[in-house]
């Protein structure tokens, strides 16, 4: 099964937690919503995500009446965006029951909780999806800092057993044995 994500941005979509965000008409982004839900209850294997960013032009409760009219459309998750306190997060899940989905950008809008939190809160979904870019973007940045002023940056570097074993090179060399056997 699959997941497809309807949000109710103006095109070009900003990053939630960004200036600049605009939303459709809430007639119209229900009608996508209802236009999404036609498909999966036509055979379509997939589970409705709906999103809304209306948290940012309008207001809190734009943003929970926009998500009351998703799961009253039918979807299966709702997704609020970026809403600015703990108080918030437990109004979202209060007023709507149902399944929800967090977004956890640290240093966005939304405050970073840690996930047993986000459950008491009742969201069943939590997405952080720039954590491991920002992680693996800083240590990039101090390797390359190390190596400019003229080191190596051994003591940040996995052994590269372990690295292969990451990426998958064992996997890949046991794979290999079943055709390299087969040679004349």
């Amino acid at each position: 099964m699959a997941v497809v994500m309807i949000e109710d941005q103006v095109t070009p979509k900003r990053c939630g937690h960004t200036k600049g965000k605009l939303v459709i008409d809430r007639a119209q982004a229900v009608d996508h919503i209802r236009a999404a839900v036609d498909a999966r209850d036509e055979g379509a294997d997939i589970l409705i995500l709906a999103r809304t960013d209306a948290r940012h032009g309008h207001d809190l409760d734009e943003a929970i009446a926009r998500a009351a009219a998703f799961k009253e459309a039918g979807a299966d998750i709702l997704f609020v965006e970026a809403p600015k306190s703990r108080e918030e997060m437990e109004r979202i899940c209060t007023e709507m029951p149902g399944i929800h989905m967090a977004n956890i950008l640290e240093g966005g809008e939304t405050p970073a909780l840690p996930p047993a939190e986000l459950e008491a809160i009742g969201y069943r979904i939590a997405a952080y999806p720039l954590t491991l870019l920002s992680a693996v973007t800083r240590a990039m940045t101090e390797a390359l800092a190390v190596m400019k002023a003229g080191g190596h940056p051994d003591d940040m570097l996995l052994p590269f057993p372990e690295l292969r074993k990451h990426v998958g090179f064992d996997v890949y060399y046991e794979e290999e044995k079943r055709y390299l056997d087969r040679r004349d």
